[in-house]
C-alpha cells in the first residue's frame, strides 16, 4: 500500500497483463476487519475473507486484485488509530464484565470454582484479549498492505462534484460526502476503461456505507444503474465479495 500510486492507466495495463477478478475496498471495508467485535451486524467469516484475499493478492501468480485510491489511503491513515483505540476499549470492557461474571458465578456455584487459582482466569482473559486484538490488527494492516493504490483521472474530482451537486448517491440532499463520490468515480473509470480493454473477470466495490449507497444486494437505483454499463457488482463486505468472484461467471 506504500509507495507512489499508479495512475488509472498504469493499473489497466498491469491488470490485463494479468487477468484476475478485482475486488476494490473502500476505507470502512477495510476497518471492518477490526470492528467484528464491536458491531454484531458484522460475521466473523469477514476476517477469513481478509486473509483470503492478502493470500491470494501476494500469492504468484496473483489470484486477485486488492485494489483501492489514494483517497482510501488517506483516509485509512486518519481512521486507523481511533478505531484501534476503539477495538482495545472494548476488549478491556468485554473482560472487566467477564471477571464480574466469573466473581458471581463463583459466590453462587462456589463447588464448581473452588481451588480456582486467584487471578488465573483474569490472566487468561487478558492474554486471550491480547491475542485477538493484536491479530486482528494484524490481518487488517496486511490487507491494507496487499491494496494496489491507484489514482483516477482529474475527470473523477468533476464527476464527483457534479454527483454532490445533484445530489446524486453516495452524495444526498441531507449530506455531501463528496470524498465518497470522488471513489467512486474513480472505481467507474478504473473498470469502464478495462471493459473497453476487454477485461472479463468479475469486478466488486465493497462498502459496508449502505446509508449512503443503499441497502444490498443492488444498492440505491442509481448506484445499481452507474455500475451496469460496467458490469460491476455491489457488496457490503469482504466475505460477501469473495463469494460473489466465486460465483460470478468468468
Amino acid at each position: 500500500m506504500s509507495g507512489v500510486p499508479l495512475s488509472s492507466g498504469q493499473l489497466v495495463a498491469s491488470v490485463l497483463a494479468c487477468p484476475r477478478p478485482l475486488l476494490f475496498l473502500d476505507t470502512a471495508a477495510i476497518l471492518d476487519v477490526i470492528r467484528v467485535p464491536l458491531r454484531h451486524e458484522l460475521q466473523p467469516d469477514i476476517v477469513t475473507a481478509a486473509a483470503t484475499i492478502v493470500r491470494d493478492a501476494r500469492s504468484g501468480p496473483r489470484q486477485v486484485w486488492a485494489v483501492s485510491t489514494a483517497n482510501v489511503l488517506q483516509e485509512f491513515g486518519a481512521a486507523r488509530t481511533r478505531a484501534a483505540a476503539e477495538l482495545m476499549a472494548h476488549m478491556k470492557s468485554l473482560n472487566h464484565a467477564l471477571s464480574r461474571l466469573s466473581a458471581v458465578a463463583t459466590l453462587l456455584f462456589p463447588e464448581h470454582f473452588a481451588g480456582s487459582p486467584a487471578g488465573e482466569e483474569a490472566a487468561v482473559q487478558d492474554r486471550l484479549s491480547d491475542l485477538v486484538e493484536n491479530r486482528l490488527l494484524k490481518v487488517m494492516d496486511e490487507l491494507a498492505d496487499s491494496l494496489v493504490i491507484f489514482e483516477g483521472t482529474p475527470d473523477c474530482v468533476f464527476r464527483a462534484r457534479n454527483r454532490v451537486f445533484g445530489a446524486l448517491p453516495p452524495a444526498s440532499k441531507s449530506g455531501q460526502q463528496y470524498k465518497d463520490c470522488e471513489i467512486f468515480e474513480e472505481f467507474l473509470e478504473l473498470l469502464t476503461a478495462l471493459r473497453r480493454r476487454g477485461f472479463n473477470q468479475p469486478a466488486v466495490f465493497i462498502t459496508p456505507n449502505s446509508k449512503d449507497y443503499g441497502p444490498p444486494p443492488d444498492g440505491h437505483p442509481r448506484i445499481a444503474s452507474d455500475l451496469a454499463p460496467c458490469t460491476g457488482t455491489y457488496a457490503a463486505h469482504l466475505s460477501w465479495a469473495c463469494n460473489l468472484i466465486r460465483s460470478l461467471p468468468a
